[in-house]
């Protein structure tokens, strides 16, 4: 009972980052997500209480695979941890698109999401491995990461009106990790 409890929840919780990355929160359907995991919308209700609770549920697994998942991220070398980022958003973009229906889509986080994210901003910025940065100048490192690393990704219409045209992912993964070298080298 528990293995089929736990299988249940993974499939609502993969059909759901489908459906919530593809319309959005207000977007989303429950009876698709329900058809999709081939269960009743019961089921749902049951597991997360209610559309916004599941897709609480289901951005903090996107997040939670996004640490997981980054082979050769390396937060001593903020160049290298650029170039892993780049690689993971670029293979896994429904992350990025479930974090711009949440700025879109919602007012605030949870305490919980909140208190998750934080969590996770600061200790990357902690183990970012520039001699003699204070902790302020590395969580400016890691934000200029992030930016320079979803951005192709998350608006690619106005990359290629940058680029005048869409960029070479190869070429700009290696220019991301040029620039992040520049940003990060210890003065």
């Amino acid at each position: 009972m528990a293995r089929d409890t736990h299988e249940t929840r993974q499939r609502l919780l993969d059909a759901a980052r489908t459906e919530f990355a593809e319309h959005g929160l207000e977007g989303a359907r429950v009876d698709r997500i329900a058809k999709a995991a081939g269960v009743s919308k019961e089921r749902i209700y049951g597991h997360f209480g209610n559309k916004e609770q599941l897709f609480e549920a289901v951005l903090s697994a996107a997040l939670a695979d996004a640490a997981e998942l980054r082979p050769g991220a390396d937060l001593t070398d903020p160049a290298s941890y650029a170039a892993a980022t780049f690689d993971f958003h670029r293979s896994n973009p429904q992350l990025i698109r479930l974090m711009m229906w949440e700025s879109l889509q919602r007012q605030r986080l949870t305490p919980e999401a909140a208190a998750q994210r934080a969590r996770f901003y600061t200790e990357k910025a902690q183990h970012l491995g520039v001699p003699g940065m204070d902790s302020e100048n590395a969580r400016f490192i890691l934000y200029g990461i992030l930016a320079l690393a979803t951005w192709a990704q998350a608006l690619p219409v106005a990359s290629s009106m940058v680029f005048g045209g869409t960029p070479d992912p190869d070429d700009l993964r290696e220019r991301i990790e040029k620039a992040i070298s520049v940003l990060a080298a210890p003065r």
